[in-house]
């Protein structure tokens, strides 16, 4: 997948050219058109274009993809988990303050990137589908199943931000690029029908475990555990049970394969240790043989998300921004959930202060603390410990920018698991009892008790548990119908943390009236993008916006 990275860039080129033929009438030599790069395509130019489309998908710090770190932290400080963090309650970056505040305006950074991002994808997968001639070859035929899916997963994201988005299942012509909005139920039956092609053409893993090998391609499985997701986010939120089943089957046949499993050790999670290991279904490589156009070393999550620089930086980390703090609320809820601060899906999730402090030391004579002087915007105590950088995981390169060579995990066994026990519990009580014990291979992992029986609630919140840090927590509030409640306050406090008060170790926690807004009807949707509803007369904003 490393050959041809300029196929892109090609096309883009030809299509400059093309304007230009059509001016002068003269062939321009040396320059490819885009209908003869496509027609002639090798499977080697093939997958250099399906390359440059999951590069598109994922993003790492472009400005233009759908699953980049604008997203990421804009998602994460929609929800009760996380602060929106960063130096001060001031900064500004990208508008996470806002969001954070539930002040979201159409103009914001996040959205916008994002809108680009999936119709970017999606026109790229519809250039293969649509450009690249019926063959027999097998790996142009696995592309074109790659493009199906990514395309269909690309529309999901936009359908779960915005509800109505266009849906361009082919490529336009220029009488179709004002676009209407398209109705819900017709994107969601579309997506499921293009995952369920693409699963039925795409290959499976080898084995259980053999994940390196197959390399950061979608599989037949992963097709299917993101229909099933799809299916029971759409199926609970609007009812419909026909759906609601199929989504169990779908993630049944993920489950039976016996292809996936959790990992024992929670703490290689969002580590290099952990990368391609037998939880992670999808994700996207990040070392230098990543099969991607241009430079791997792109990945700023760990960067963003590290600690913020006012604590003394612990031996083996890197300090970092500190966005996507963990709320007091999440750090409350989970030492009740699992028992105590000791439990390996708290340590390995979050740390408390105390924690934070026994990671030892940078110097002899220091221990990791607050600098003097300094105190932390947005923490009442708790630090998020999933998704900090970790010098070991870091490129050696100098400098202050530091990548990260850990894999994003786009979605895990564990996911798949709690989304089953969800649909089976939705669709019939789970009479035979697969959905608990999905649910119950989470919490055995987690090592807390066994449940022998369960409710809505316990689905609800061992997502809320295993899932912090996936941007799953919001959507999930707004599709439970819980987030008039749960969101009801948010950013109406600010939690400033100044380490122990003197002479204890209780936490000196300082809190102040906030600009928050909490939360409002029409964030049941996102805003589209001001800059596309002023561009395209046709399309209609979201109620509220």
């Amino acid at each position: 997948m490393k050959r041809i990275y300029l196929a892109l860039s090609i096309a883009a080129l030809a299509l400059v050219a093309g304007s230009c033929q059509k001016n002068l009438d003269i062939p321009q030599k040396s320059v490819l058109s885009t209908e003869d790069f496509y027609t002639n395509a090798t499977a080697d130019d093939a997958e250099a274009l399906i390359a440059s489309a999951y590069k598109l998908y994922w993003g790492g710090r472009d400005v233009t993809c759908v699953n980049g770190i604008e997203k990421m932290l804009f998602l994460n400080s929609l929800d009760d988990d996380h602060f929106p963090g960063g130096g001060s309650f001031a900064d500004a970056t990208y508008q996470f303050q806002e969001a954070g505040n539930y002040n979201v305006s159409s103009a914001d950074t996040a959205p916008k990137i994002m809108y680009k991002g999936v119709y970017s994808v999606i026109y790229h997968c519809n250039l293969i589908l649509e450009k690249i001639p019926e063959t027999t070859d097998e790996r142009i035929n696995r592309v074109k199943a790659e493009a199906n899916f990514l395309r269909a997963l690309a529309m999901f994201d936009a359908v779960r931000w915005w509800g109505t988005p266009p849906l361009p299942d082919h490529l336009l012509s220029q009488e179709e690029y004002y676009q209407k909005n398209t109705p819900t139920e017709t994107s969601i039956k579309w997506i499921l029908e293009q995952m369920k092609d693409a699963a039925d053409k795409l290959p499976a893993i080898s084995g259980k475990g053999q994940q390196k090998a197959f390399g950061a391609r979608i599989s037949k499985h992963a097709a299917l555990a993101f229909r099933g997701k799809v299916g029971l986010w759409y199926g609970q939120k609007f009812n419909n049970k026909e759906i609601l089943a199929d989504a169990v089957k779908d993630l049944k046949t993920v489950i039976d394969s016996g292809l996936y499993g959790l990992v024992s050790d929670m703490f290689v999670l969002e580590r290099v240790a952990g990368d391609f290991c037998e939880e992670y279904l999808f994700e996207h490589n990040s070392a230098d043989d990543d099969g991607f156009p241009g430079n791997p070393q792109n990945d700023l999550r760990h960067m963003w998300t590290g600690w913020p620089d006012a604590l003394v930086q612990p031996k083996g980390i890197y300090i970092g921004w500190g966005w996507n703090a963990v709320s007091g609320d999440f750090g409350r809820f989970l030492t009740e959930h699992e028992g105590g601060v000791e439990k390996p899906r708290f340590k390995s999730t979050i740390h408390t202060y105390e924690q934070v402090l026994e990671m030892g030391t940078q110097a002899a004579d220091g221990v990791p603390g607050l600098k003097e002087g300094r105190f932390i915007c947005h923490n009442e105590g708790y630090f998020t410990y999933r998704g900090i950088a970790f010098l070991d995981d870091l490129y050696q390169i100098s400098g202050f920018w530091k990548y990260s060579r850990t894999n994003a995990a786009m979605l895990r066994y564990a996911e798949v698991l709690l989304l089953y026990a969800e649909a089976k519990f939705l669709v019939d009580n789970d009479a035979d009892g697969s959905g608990l014990a999905a649910l119950n291979e989470v919490r055995r992992r987690a090592q807390i008790p066994e449940l022998s029986s369960m409710t809505y609630q316990d689905i609800k919140d061992e997502r809320r548990a295993e899932l912090f840090y996936e941007q799953e927590r919001y959507f999930d509030l707004v599709r439970w119908g819980d987030a008039p409640t749960v969101l009801k306050d948010k950013g109406k406090k600010r939690y400033t943390f100044h380490g122990y008060k003197p002479g204890t170790t209780e936490w000196d926690v300082e809190v102040t009236e906030g600009p928050g807004k909490g939360w409002q009807d029409k964030y049941n949707l996102l805003p589209f993008p001001l800059e596309q509803t002023s561009a395209n007369p046709n399309l209609d904003q979201n109620t509220g916006w």
